[in-house]
């Protein structure tokens, strides 16, 4: 029988289980469905999805490599939280390796597909569609890919999910979250029309200072949360305090 979700989704095939049952928990915690910090143990994961213990167990360790969860001596796992101080970092870090990876697209990256995802990105806002996050990552996805650097494109996919998860994360504890209004044709076409006239320090500068407005866009709405007294947040380069 192939091993399936409660949810018929087929995570069986020559694929190893355990890689699959990560890439589903993953996702989980990506999207908040699992949410940050949330103590979850491997018998809880086996029977909220419908799993063997042999594929959660190979996944959970994957998922505490990657930071995501935390194990704690014979009680289970602690999803990991998310903090001011650690969305402060994630952006930081984005910021500067997507102006390098940006730099290095310049000439080998498709600006037409870039548009083309572009437009879709806009109007499946706009029409209120399922998957307009991914359709966004997709764009980000094409630079990191053109950059010809495949460590360099490793890492900025795993601070892209970050970031995801950061986005899930506000209106779940009630900050405001992106709508319609927001979204508009002109969000990424100054950054296209740098990257067609090959000029990549520009390109590098508007791509670093579009992940900057997008981190004060987060914390500004994070700012409105019923919660927001209660994360934690680094001031002047000081340790982390609570407001």
């Amino acid at each position: 029988m192939p091993e399936k979700t409660r949810d018929g989704n087929d995570i069986s095939g020559k694929t190893d289980l355990g890689e699959k049952a990560y890439r589903l928990l993953y996702g989980e915690i990506v999207r908040c469905k699992i949410l940050p910090g949330d103590d979850i143990t491997e018998a809880q994961m086996c029977e909220k999805y419908d799993l063997s213990r042999s594929p959660v167990r190979r996944a959970l360790a994957l998922l505490a490599h990657d930071g995501l969860i935390t194990p704690i001596p014979r009680l289970g796992f602690h999803v990991s939280d998310i903090s001011l101080v650690a969305i402060r970092q994630t952006f930081e870090m984005r910021a500067a390796l997507e102006g390098l990876a940006a730099r290095a697209s310049v000439g080998r990256v498709n600006v037409d597909l870039l548009r083309k995802l572009n437009e879709e990105y806009v109007s499946s806002a706009k029409a209120g569609r399922h998957g307009t996050m991914e359709i966004h990552n997709k764009i980000h996805r094409e630079i990191y890919a053109a950059s010809n650097n495949p460590i360099l494109e490793k890492v900025l996919t795993q601070l892209l999910d970050q970031s995801n998860r950061i986005a899930y994360f506000v209106p779940k504890v009630g900050g405001r979250a992106y709508s319609r209004s927001d979204i508009n044709a002109e969000e990424h076409e100054l950054l296209f029309d740098a990257i067609s006239a090959n000029d990549a320090e520009k390109t590098a500068a508007l791509f670093q200072a579009h992940i900057r407005e997008s981190e004060e866009q987060v914390v500004e709405a994070l700012m409105q949360s019923r919660y927001f007294s209660e994360l934690p947040i680094r001031v002047e380069g000081r340790a982390a305090e609570t407001f």
